[in-house]
């Protein structure tokens, strides 16, 4: 028996044949069945892409987790630190805060704790900067101008002066020569073992002591370490002034009718400003007996300027306003072995209380010898008028031979050396007084002296007492 090849497969296997039903039933199926428009070939099947709905795909990719790039460090740009704005530690700070925020936004970024700088944190203020802010200012190597030779006022005293109201204000006043610029330089911490070095007030040079002149012009100030103002001021009623301004056309102003009265109202005027601005007024003389400068001083009580009141007493009259009055003591310089004396003391005191015996200055009760010279007492000598005596500086008392500094001369009184440190010990423990109805500082006191000084020389009673003058 033959076999059909169309019996067979592509393989040349041979193919089961099919019955008469089989062959049946798919003649039936294709009968019920459509034929396709075109059948496709096997080699040509189209792809089947699994693949899920938009939607349901997008809400697939929001579940996944994605790893995101760790962003780089930040740049932080900081400027130098001043003192109106944000420190540069500050700023540094913020910054580090902002880009955590930022970093912790991140998805899939993982913080790691930062590496320690080997380097310090800087300070947000320097010890060196505080410390230069709170120091002291160095002592002063010499005097500064206060008011000039024109009797102008000069405004540089200001960058020495602190804001702070532990101060004490000294000034003195008195003739021409009496060691007064001494004086107040001794209080000034010079030393008489060292005369090289330079002194806060310049005392009389040689060759002004051969023409007789002053050394002093216009009123210097200087401050201590100890915050102590000193004032000295040029000698009043001086000769040596009245014939600077005679021999060199000095101009005054037009309504002084001669150079005497222009010279004895500057003086009036230096004395009442120190009444105004001082604590503490010395009064330095070489002899007692000067009626002249005791009228004076009387003369430039009544026309020192009143008190200021203070703002809530602006209302009220100025006559109801109390007035402030310096302490003033006396001091005879160069005082001979007769001064030191009961005698001569008490007299001293008697004549001084009965001239100022209506006086509204402080003369009493703040300075006294009683316990430095022996035999003074408060039954030999009653009167507590504050008076000091200081005696002559004798060379010898330092460089003398030896041979006599063993016995030394009797001189009826202590050494100079020990009477002027018992002086600025008592002048120092001195009650300190209000200038003013509220407290001052350095440089409201600075400021206060300004206006006073202009308004003495624009003061009416003073030009009245002017009018007067012959």
């Amino acid at each position: 028996m033959s076999s059909d090849p169309m019996d067979r497969d592509r393989n040349g296997r041979r193919r089961r044949r099919r019955g008469r039903k089989e062959r049946d039933r798919e003649s039936e199926s294709r009968e019920t069945t459509p034929a396709p428009a075109s059948q496709p070939s096997s080699m040509s099947r189209t792809p089947i892409i699994l693949a899920k709905p938009a939607p349901e795909r997008r809400s697939s990719e929001e579940t996944i987790p994605v790893i995101a790039k760790a962003p780089e460090k930040p740049i932080v740009m900081v400027k130098p630190r001043e003192e109106s704005k944000m420190s540069p530690v500050s700023t540094q700070i913020m910054s580090s805060a902002m880009s955590m925020e930022s970093l912790h936004a991140t998805p899939g970024y993982r913080l790691q704790r930062p590496v320690a700088s080997s380097s310090p944190t800087p300070l947000v203020s320097s010890e060196s900067s505080l410390q230069s802010r709170l120091a002291v200012p160095a002592d002063m190597q010499h005097s500064i101008k206060l008011v000039d030779e024109s009797l102008q006022w000069c405004e540089n005293g200001m960058e020495i002066l602190l804001d702070q109201t532990h101060y004490y204000v000294i000034g003195v006043i008195g003739p021409q020569g009496v060691g007064k610029s001494t004086i107040m330089s001794l209080i000034g911490g010079a030393n008489l073992d060292d005369i090289n070095k330079p002194w806060p007030f310049r005392p009389q040079s040689r060759e002004v002591k051969e023409v007789c002149g002053h050394q002093t012009t216009g009123i210097d100030m200087y401050v201590t370490g100890e915050r102590v103002i000193l004032l000295d001021a040029q000698p009043v009623l001086s000769a040596s002034v009245l014939d600077y301004m005679i021999h060199h056309d000095k101009k005054y102003p037009a309504e002084y009718t001669a150079a005497e009265n222009c010279h004895e109202m500057q003086s009036l005027q230096m004395a009442a400003f120190m009444y105004t601005v001082c604590n503490v007024v010395l009064v330095v003389q070489d002899w007692f007996t000067d009626p002249f400068l005791l009228k004076f001083l009387q003369t430039a009580e009544m026309l020192k300027p009143p008190t200021p009141s203070s703002g809530h007493e602006s209302n009220a009259s100025q006559d109801d306003t109390p007035e402030y009055y310096p302490n003033v003591v006396f001091v005879q310089n160069r005082a001979r072995r007769s001064d030191f004396g009961g005698g001569s003391y008490n007299t001293m005191q008697q004549t001084l209380a009965k001239v100022f015996e209506k006086s509204r200055l402080r003369y009493r009760g703040s300075m006294s010898m009683g316990n430095l010279l022996p035999g003074l007492n408060q039954k030999t000598v009653p009167g507590d008028v504050n008076v000091f005596l200081l005696p002559a500086f004798d060379n010898t008392e330092k460089w003398g031979d030896p041979i006599s500094s063993l016995l030394p001369e009797y001189r009826g009184h202590p050494g100079f050396d020990f009477l002027m440190r018992s002086f600025k010990n008592q002048l120092f423990s001195m009650p300190r007084s209000m200038l003013t109805h509220t407290t001052l500082t350095e440089k409201n006191w600075f400021h206060y002296a300004a206006r006073t000084w202009e308004a003495v020389k624009k003061s009416q009673l003073f030009s009245e007492y002017n009018r007067l003058l012959p």
